[in-house]
């Protein structure tokens, strides 16, 4: 075998298991991704590209983040281009085979970097980040090529400048660190004439400082103070910043660290004692910190996986994604409660046994409030709401992430267009765009705001754009006959759906960025005469949601005076027993002997229980009547909305 294919062996190999575990355990996140992005086949759109230093590199990330949009085909291409990489870093650098391991730690980063960042998805203002930095290392790579294969003085001195300002216009920070890492790499090339040793460092670093200075003044969209961070991904949320962008300075001083290192690297060619323990040192290095800094959250995965379903208004699929989840996790909380009731027996100090429950709490399953959301969005769609929505795992456990990202930057524009709130779906369709940037979901629901609104040169609007997408114009096709005709709509999914939810005077507010707490608020307060009993059916769900005993009952009457029979499902006999006996009246509504005795086995369970809190008594609970109403009302409590 020869020395390049024993040095390259390490980076192919790794980037191979990377698209493995990319394809089978990330599909969901690689194709929000793609959703959150956007890329037309525009002239404007690559003009537009260039109005920011370093734009060309993101119109080129977003090009290749749209075949995200299929996550194994996506999820390849990301991969070549980071062999590609890890190739180019062994080859340009010339690192030795004793430490070719060295070039996966630029592709550990560029990993990292994208895996890491979890709920911070939603807080990009543009999403091209995921292929944009790749791009720019290779550029980095490239720049550094030129420059060193360049034979005279006053050709590196060309190539710099060249690069330094071209470069800036074209891939901002990521050019100016090519330049740099070119310059300090010449310093330590022996075979060079000692002045051009001198010159070169000196040159690039002086060109790092000038080029953005002198190129300012030909743009407007940003401050001078940003000059050295464009081409860099940027967020909303400022707590993110330094956190998103760490890797990618990482990744910057370690490609300058190594090119100065080259002289190093020609010294260490041959030596062979020390192999071993190089290479696994620095195969641990790159795979530990990989896995450590990987964005490991089930309740994450779960939520795209949801919401993904719910944007293809698939409500079925969504429930079947949060029953499975809930499930899978049984068999192991049983155990994590046998063994934590092991420990509570032998504690008597209130300290000790808060500390004990608190240790085991992740151990249990409990859903995000976003989960809990579109499962029972999903259930209302199959007319199973009332009936199921209380027999399933309940919660509101906080997001892991640096800060709780609102659940309106996740999914506002497809709850509100889904309870029939599509003046509120419209404006955080804007805000998102404002403060995001466009992205094809955003368009795809401004679409179908005004489809519903029967404004159709607005529809026309965004469809064009649409039509200049690769993926989604098959889906902007579909929707243009049902734009310029009402009827052909009010009939075809999933606008025969929303329709009935919009029998009230929709108007433009102020949620707060609270939309669980708005969509409640909408349906206890706001209704009126025309209501349907689609919208009684909700309204009575999230009065039971509230917890709230008169708001109840006036749902509930509202809710028999729009049903063609009267049937009531399981769970609301529940509530009707509960709250007839919390505040010892009879509303004359019968209950079925079932619900009667399952209330009464309840009671009685409780009454001879030996648990010392709620908390503990939680899971048991759940095990016996976690399908009921009365678990829901006594156990699920102080929930917070994000």
């Amino acid at each position: 075998m020869s020395s390049t294919i024993r040095k390259t062996m390490p980076v192919i190999t790794a980037t191979a298991v990377l698209w493995i575990v990319l394809v089978f355990t990330q599909k969901t996140f690689l194709f929000k991704n793609a959703d959150l992005s956007l890329f037309l086949f525009d002239w404007n759109f690559l003009k537009e590209s260039f109005l920011v230093p370093g734009g060309f590199l993101g119109w080129a990330g977003s090009f290749f983040t749209q075949f995200l949009y299929i996550p194994w085909l996506g999820a390849l291409l990301w991969t070549i281009l980071l062999m590609t990489a890890g190739i180019l870093t062994v080859r340009i650098l010339k690192i030795p085979e004793s430490l070719s391991l060295l070039a996966i730690l630029p592709i550990a980063l560029l990993v990292i970097a994208n895996m890491s960042l979890g709920y911070g998805i939603f807080i990009q203002r543009v999403q091209d980040y995921f292929f944009a930095p790749t791009l720019g290392y290779l550029l980095m790579l490239a720049v550094m090529a030129a420059a060193w294969n360049a034979q005279k003085g006053w050709h590196t001195a060309i190539i710099l400048t060249v690069s330094a300002f071209a470069g800036y216009v074209l891939a901002g920070i990521f050019a100016l660190a090519g330049v740099f890492a070119a310059g300090i790499g010449l310093a330590s090339d022996c075979g060079r004439k000692n002045r051009d040793r001198i010159i070169a460092p000196v040159l690039s670093a002086a060109l790092c400082i000038i080029a953005p200075l002198l190129l300012y003044g030909l743009y407007t969209r940003y401050r001078i103070a940003d000059s050295w961070t464009m081409g860099l991904p940027t967020v909303s949320d400022d707590q993110w910043t330094a956190a998103v962008r760490l890797p990618y300075h990482i990744l910057i001083v370690i490609t300058s660290a190594f090119a100065l290192a080259k002289g190093f690297f020609a010294r260490t060619g041959s030596d062979k004692r020390h192999r071993l323990p190089l290479q696994a040192g620095i195969a641990a290095v790159a795979i530990g910190s990989v896995v450590l800094f990987w964005y490991k959250d089930e309740n994450f995965r779960t939520e795209l996986e949801m919401s993904v379903a719910a944007d293809n208004f698939d409500w079925e699929k969504v429930t079947d994604i949060y029953r499975n989840a809930s499930e899978r996790h049984l068999n192991k909380e049983k155990k994590a409660y046998g063994k934590r009731q092991t420990e509570l027996k032998a504690v008597q100090d209130a300290s000790v046994y808060n500390d004990i429950l608190k240790e085991y709490e992740d151990r249990f399953f409990e859903p995000t409030r976003l989960m809990v959301m579109l499962r029972d969005l999903a259930l209302l769609k199959q007319d199973k709401a009332l009936d199921m929505a209380f027999r399933l795992r309940d919660g509101g456990r906080s997001q892991k992430s640096r800060t709780q990202i609102p659940m309106a930057f996740q999914a506002a524009r497809q709850l509100y267009l889904n309870y029939g709130l599509i003046n509120m779906e419209y404006r955080w369709c804007l805000e998102d765009q404002v403060e995001h940037g466009w992205c094809y979901g955003t368009l795809k629901y401004m679409a179908m705001h005004a489809t519903l609104m029967n404004e159709t040169e607005f529809a026309a609007k965004y469809l064009d754009k649409l039509d200049k997408t690769l993926f989604y114009r098959k889906w902007s096709r579909s929707q243009r006959p049902l734009s310029a005709d009402s009827q052909a709509m009010s009939k075809a999914l999933p606008y025969r759906e929303i329709i009935p939810y919009m029998s009230f005077d929709d108007r433009m507010s102020n949620d707060r960025v609270k939309v669980e707490t708005y969509i409640m608020k909408h349906f206890l307060e706001e209704r009126d005469e025309q209501a349907t009993h689609q919208f009684d059916c909700a309204a009575l769900l999230w009065a039971m949601r509230s917890q709230n005993i008169p708001m109840f009952w006036k749902a509930l009457s509202q809710y028999i005076d729009t049903a063609t029979e009267i049937s009531l499902p399981q769970s609301v006999q529940e509530a009707i027993i509960l709250y007839s006996s919390l505040e010892n009246t009879d509303m004359g509504i019968e209950v079925s002997k079932k619900v009667t005795d399952s209330y009464a086995a309840f009671q009685k369970y409780i009454q001879r229980s030996g648990f010392r809190s709620e908390k503990e008594a939680s899971f048991p609970m759940y095990l016996r009547f976690g399908n009921t109403f009365f678990y829901y009302y006594y156990f699920v409590r102080g929930l917070q909305t994000f």
